[in-house]
């Protein structure tokens, strides 16, 4: 199982307001059960291929600070080099940016 984590930063106290435009806009499909949820699922899918899903989760790690965990996975080999969630995670962290940790740090 591929399986990518990072820390990033939310824009507002709702995971659904600060993420869900920007990954509609990249082509993810929201359950209408998590438009109001305190985590923000997607999924990511290509017709006809195999190992075509990709699964994203966003929840808060510290809701008062915005900082937030994604999580991207699917049932792809984690070792294969060029697989579908690798390519989602390159794409989503240029939208949903990882926080600068080293800067945190002191």
């Amino acid at each position: 199982m591929a399986f990518i984590q990072y820390l990033s930063q939310a824009e507002s106290e709702s995971l659904v307001n600060s993420f869900a435009p920007k990954l509609e806009n990249y082509g993810m499909n929201i359950p209408k059960r998590f438009c109001h949820s305190k985590q923000l699922y997607a999924e990511f899918n290509i017709p006809n291929k195999n190992y075509s899903k990709v699964n994203l989760l966003i929840s808060w790690v510290n809701q008062t600070k915005k900082t937030c965990s994604v999580e991207i996975w699917s049932d792809e080999p984690f070792l294969q080099n060029k697989t579908l969630c690798r390519k989602v995670h390159v794409d989503i962290s240029q939208l949903i940016k990882p926080m600068n940790l080293s800067s945190k740090i002191k």
